[in-house]
């Protein structure tokens, strides 16, 4: 990619890169651990954070703040993938609950494991000092960037 001087100058074009970088190899090290279909590994740890409760589509759209549609589509492709699957809701019948399979589980240590690999690499000959320093740089722009989003969005997890 190739930057113009005023691009390089604004700190977002490097986040946006950094975050790019990250994402790919994470979906190439999936993609060469035989995951490569999960999708949206995201939605595999918010069920396994939810576990023991009713996570319908609805809740986990929500909570991912992607719409229903979306979630359905991520969940058709989990499902056959034999990673989660759709039960029906105990008070309504029509309402199908989601939960991990033993194969999701296998699967987000997986992706836990990569993720902190990715992670590793990314930070790389950084002291443990400088490490500190990254995050909480990165806390102190999340909050104040939080500051201005609306009160709809002031609950997002990003």
């Amino acid at each position: 990619m190739c930057q113009s001087r005023a691009d390089s100058d604004l700190p977002g074009i490097t986040f946006q890169a950094v975050a790019r970088a990250r994402k790919q190899l994470m979906l190439a090290e999936l993609a060469g651990r035989g995951l490569g279909d999960l999708g949206n590994p995201l939605l595999l740890f918010l069920l396994k954070d939810r576990e023991g409760q009713v996570s319908s589509q609805k809740v986990l759209s929500d909570a991912l703040r992607v719409s229903p549609a979306s979630v359905a589509v991520s969940l058709k492709s989990l499902e056959r993938g034999g990673y989660v699957e759709k039960l029906p809701g105990e008070a309504d019948q029509r309402r199908k609950m989601v939960r991990l399979t033993d194969k999701g589980r296998e699967a987000l240590e997986t992706c836990f494991s990569i993720f902190q690999e990715v992670d590793r690499q990314m930070l790389d000959g950084f002291t443990p000092e400088e490490m500190e320093q990254v995050r909480a740089f990165q806390l102190r722009m999340l909050h104040n960037l939080r500051e201005s989003l609306p009160t709809e969005r002031m609950d997002c997890s990003c």
